[in-house]
């Protein structure tokens, strides 16, 4: 089946909020964007670049982050990134990746979120990953979404796991259902 990327775009009609948001920066942070947001983006960078220093990152995607790709909030300058979008995916992937603060603002629901990092992370993938060399059973999960398929690599891991003793169960799909897996206890 052919795959076919058709951009979409948020459309203006009024920056609502702006003041409550410009309680939460300061003078100087990153701006990175949704796809879908980027138009509306470049209009809150138009009214705020009089007040603010606002870091931007020149290259492929310019501002936008996309999925995993959080490279353009990959700026040393500025310890805070400002995100226009909604969900939470995009900001843990800055916080994760850069140690930053992220403030997000959706404009769709008009809602403001501040996300700090969280510094126990490698705590707890520590812990993660001596669990994993502890247990006998252990799933893969592969997402088949175009960017995040890696069947070669993960065959590579999965090989790996099993020559080091251990019961592998690979799973694929689009769409992982977290409730279905309570299902597999014994991984």
């Amino acid at each position: 089946m052919d795959i076919i990327n058709i951009p979409t775009k948020y459309k203006l009609k009024e920056i609502k909020n702006l003041d409550e948001l410009k309680k939460y920066l300061p003078k100087k942070f990153a701006l990175v964007s949704l796809t879908q947001f980027s138009e509306y983006t470049k209009k809150i960078y138009e009214i705020l670049k009089e007040n603010y220093e606002i870091i931007l990152k020149e290259g492929l995607y310019g501002i936008i982050v996309l999925g995993c790709y959080s490279e353009p909030a990959n700026k040393e300058e500025g310890d805070t990134v400002l995100l226009i979008g909604n969900g939470k995916f995009h900001a843990e992937n800055i916080i994760r990746k850069l140690k930053k603060k992220v403030i997000v603002y959706d404009p769709i629901y008009e809602e403001i979120k501040v996300y700090e990092p969280d510094y126990n992370f490698d705590k707890i993938l520590e812990f993660l990953l001596n669990k994993l060399k502890n247990s006998k059973n252990i799933g893969i999960i592969l997402s088949i979404k175009p960017g995040q398929y890696y069947y070669e690599e993960t065959l590579k891991i999965k090989d790996k796991l099993e020559k080091s003793g251990k019961k592998v169960y690979l799973f694929i799909g689009d769409t992982i259902d977290i409730l279905q897996l309570l299902n597999l206890s014994h991984i």
